[in-house]
């Protein structure tokens, strides 16, 4: 049986605490190790945070780019559509067997709480016809339209004694919008050539709008 002497005894604690020491470097090394692979990981995780941020900046700022160009061209082509029928209608001063003495454009009122915009308004001393003006007219905007022409003398009392009728104009229109338009009893306007071309049946009666 091995006998431990004090020398012995003092010898295997120093050995064991040199191993101690050891294993407690070759921790704190893997630790550090792992330790800058976790931070080289998430610095990698915001760069690409960071990138994906940037992709839908770039995105929405493109997206919004694409809108604002879209808005500009309808805007561009309902300005075109409207100066091309207020000049043939001022050429002409008449829709059908209706004639007037005066053309106005771009009529906009609030009184109270009511409020409405009219593109192009022909009148004489008893009649008024409302035009709508769209260069592609879509279903939605008759009962639109149809429910500012419900306004106009409460807006314009002065015209309350006038006949009051409307009148859908456009380059293009949806499939449903001509039938529905003469349900309404509303002129419907076309471009033909440098004139216009009513697309009513020759024994179209207007409604009078009340």
């Amino acid at each position: 049986m091995e006998t431990y002497t004090f020398e012995k005894v003092w010898q295997t604690i120093n050995e064991l605490a040199v191993q101690h020491k050891e294993t407690e470097k070759v921790l704190s090394e893997k630790f550090l190790e792992t330790d800058k692979k976790f931070q080289e990981t998430d610095k990698k995780f915001q760069e690409t945070e960071r990138l994906l941020k940037e992709k839908s900046m770039d995105s929405e700022k493109r997206w919004k780019e694409i809108q604002e160009e879209l808005g500009g061209i309808g805007k561009s082509n309902g300005a075109i559509a409207e100066d091309f029928f207020y000049s043939a209608l001022e050429k002409s001063m008449s829709v059908a067997k209706l004639n007037f003495d005066y053309i106005d454009r771009n009529f906009n009122r609030k009184r109270n709480q009511i409020q409405a915009e009219y593109d192009i308004i022909l009148y004489n001393d008893y009649k008024v016809l409302i035009v709508e003006v769209k260069y592609n007219f879509k279903k939605k905007y008759l009962l639109e339209f149809y429910q500012s022409l419900k306004k106009f003398k409460s807006l314009f009392p002065e015209y309350k004694d006038y006949k009051l009728f409307g009148a859908i104009a456009a380059m293009t229109f949806e499939k449903e919008v001509l039938d529905e338009a003469k349900d309404f009893g509303f002129f419907i306007l076309t471009q033909n050539n440098q004139d216009v071309k009513i697309l009513n049946d020759n024994d179209f009666e207007p409604n009078v709008i009340k």
